[in-house]
């Protein structure tokens, strides 16, 4: 598949007025809101890489290239992409940036959008549009990349992305600590204090048995860079509690918890909410239901097997469970990554009814062909 099939296939749902169900590989059609399409249009076959300049730590790649490629290509550089989306890695790099999924490495590296320097993509009247570059500096005017990361398809099918590179460090460890009493607040006050961690999660005693590391709440740690950074921070965790060092596999099978998820939701807030907070939510133990908190991003994660405990839809859905000190009057901001599809009309009809909103779809999909519905009315 080229861009100018997408161009062409596009152009096609407009004369027809038939919409347009976009997918990479097809893992998370689950995902998001239901989809009104009568047809689908697959990037699966849009892979390979255009160009490839280790000297400016640059990749420009096809979006229907998948993530495990991206890692084996840079890898013989000596480079990483660190983007590492909640999932399995035979996803691609389109749908990943489209649904902007990040994982634990957004931690140290921040969200796709900030790994991303420039995009192609073909709107919603079958027009190729370009944006951003493909250098690390580069001056432009209203960033489009930006806009369309996590914009799940809703306004231009991504066709061509040229994405920043790290160097791989020279240290990269990975560790694990049982939490008892208080731990979980002196681990999460030191992981943005005292250290730099590659990724940091706490966990509840249900996602530490489901990785094998035993039956309580636990606090993962990759630490990476140089053998003295990684030596000094190492002291750090281990003057709070016993640390013992893990495989890296265990962050990707904390990833793959979300393959059969039945729900995810996401909790966001100010980091300094998450410390008193910390312990008793990942007291609570449910069989299937998988609770993390990244304290340096102050975000919650809650995913739901499809064969876990059976709950009230508002309560296992909503989140409305949850509660968190909120003294600056902020509260809390709840993200519906993955539910039933009975229960999207209910809990979170639309994210996009605002006028600049609609303004904006109206601009690039003017015929509504573009996975109409994923993002509500």
């Amino acid at each position: 598949m080229t861009t100018q099939d997408v161009v062409s296939a596009v152009r096609e749902s407009v004369a027809t007025r038939t919409p347009l169900r976009i997918t990479g590989r097809s893992n998370w059609l689950d995902a998001g809101r239901p989809v009104r399409a009568g047809k689908t249009l697959s990037l699966r076959d849009d892979s390979g890489v255009v160009s490839y300049v280790p000297g400016d730590l640059t990749l420009t790649v096809r979006a229907g290239t998948t993530l495990a490629e991206i890692e084996r290509v840079t890898l013989e550089h000596d480079q990483w992409l660190p983007l590492d989306p909640y999932g399995s890695s035979d996803g691609t790099i389109g749908a990943t940036i489209a649904t902007a999924s990040a994982g634990p490495l957004a931690s140290g590296f921040g969200l796709p959008r900030d790994l991303l320097l420039g995009l192609e993509f073909v709107n919603g009247r079958g027009e190729i549009v370009r944006a951003g570059g493909k250098v690390v500096k580069n001056v432009a005017g209203f960033d489009l990349s930006r806009l369309l990361t996590g914009s799940w398809g809703t306004l231009g099918v991504i066709t061509e992305l040229t994405l920043r590179l790290y160097a791989r460090p020279r240290a990269d460890r990975s560790f694990v600590v049982s939490l008892r009493g208080e731990q979980a607040k002196a681990l999460a006050h030191a992981a943005y204090t005292a250290i730099s961690p590659y990724a940091f999660q706490l966990v509840s005693a249900s996602v530490a048995r489901a990785l094998g590391l035993g039956a309580h709440p636990a606090c993962l740690v990759r630490l990476g860079g140089n053998e003295a950074v990684v030596a000094e921070q190492l002291i750090v965790l281990s003057q709070i509690a016993p640390t013992k060092e893990i495989e890296p596999h265990t962050w990707t099978a904390l990833r793959e918890l979300d393959v059969n998820a039945d729900s995810v939701v996401r909790i966001s807030n100010v980091p300094i909410q998450f410390l008193g907070a910390s312990a008793s939510i990942l007291a609570e133990d449910i069989p299937g239901v998988y609770t993390c908190i990244d304290p340096r991003r102050g975000v919650l994660r809650i995913v739901v097997a499809r064969n876990g405990q059976e709950g009230d839809d508002d309560t296992v859905a909503g989140g409305t469970s949850v509660e968190f000190g909120t003294d600056n009057g902020r509260s809390s901001e709840v993200i519906f990554e993955k539910l039933p599809a009975d229960v999207w009309v209910r809990v979170s009809p639309s994210v996009v009814a605002d006028s600049l909103s609609l303004g904006i779809r109206k601009a690039y999909d003017p015929h509504d062909i573009l996975n109409p519905g994923i993002l509500g009315d």
